[in-house]
């Protein structure tokens, strides 16, 4: 069996963690407890280069006993990148439109950044594309992304490109991983905040997971910094582990402390090796 860990909305800068501090302790636990892959589905920094410093560290403190993978979610992408950059092969642990062979079995693992294309928005209460964008450029900390394309165009791609990695390994169990929700079912919903409700058309697309549910075996995904119990789709699991915010003003935890929160949210998956 290959085991493989995932994790995904780990902040540490918001949560006013040292990551590179915290970089040895999670190096041992997934050596110690014999993952072969670990995947980070993003926002890990606010800064993509200080994401890609952590994980080329973490990949050097593993060697070759654990594969290091990650994702961009919003966050990463607030500075230190460009559009181009995001959207580029810019390191081989960048998994952003990759496909990665799980070595000894059939199964890839297809990882995609996403986004959003308001198609979440609280049912009830939808707005204009327009006034979504205009909420967004208001409140939102998207707005500082570099952005020359819009929310529906930019989302497209993330659509071709999933379909495409689908179609070219249709033959392999296939194992999906992505920032952004990709389920109106894992959704959070509430007449009493608007603004939440505004944001809830920022948190991914439903079109995703129309084109992955009954195709994959598992989607791992975060952004809505809520946890779910494992949503079985006609044959596809979808796992919304999201560490989030341990903030006073927002907590998020179930414990006191990130390395208790890191260990508790990881989603464990494992695949057969082929006899």
């Amino acid at each position: 069996m290959v085991k493989i860990a995932f994790s995904v909305d780990n902040h540490f800068d918001v949560n006013r963690v040292d990551g590179f501090e915290m970089l040895k302790k999670q190096a041992a636990y997934l050596v110690e407890h014999d993952y072969q892959i670990y995947v980070n589905a993003g926002d890990t920094y606010n800064d993509f280069t200080k994401s890609l410093a952590y994980f080329r560290a973490l990949q050097a403190e593993v060697g070759s006993a654990v594969t290091i993978r990650f994702l961009a979610g919003n966050h990463d992408m607030v500075n230190g990148a460009t559009y181009d950059e995001i959207q580029s092969a810019v390191d081989p642990l960048y998994l952003h439109e990759k496909i990665l062979p799980v070595p000894g079995t059939n199964a890839v693992i297809i990882g995609n950044n996403g986004w959003y294309d308001y198609s979440l928005g609280q049912l009830g209460n939808m707005k204009t594309d327009a006034e979504y964008a205009q909420w967004k450029r208001a409140f939102w900390i998207d707005s500082a992304i570099d952005a020359p394309v819009t929310d529906a165009a930019r989302m497209q791609r993330v659509l071709t490109t999933t379909k495409a990695a689908l179609q070219a390994n249709q033959t392999h169990q296939m194992i999906y991983v992505t920032h952004f929700v990709p389920i109106r079912e894992a959704m959070e919903y509430t007449v009493d905040r608007p603004p939440w409700q505004m944001a809830t058309a920022l948190m991914g697309s439903a079109k995703l997971g129309d084109l992955l549910t009954g195709r994959v075996s598992a989607v791992v995904f975060g952004h809505e910094h809520f946890r779910d119990a494992p949503k079985l789709l006609s044959g596809t699991t979808y796992y919304h582990q999201p560490l989030g915010y341990g903030l006073k003003r927002l907590f998020e935890w179930q414990s006191q402390d990130w390395w208790t929160e890191w260990r508790q949210t990881l989603v464990t998956l494992t695949v057969p090796t082929l006899s």
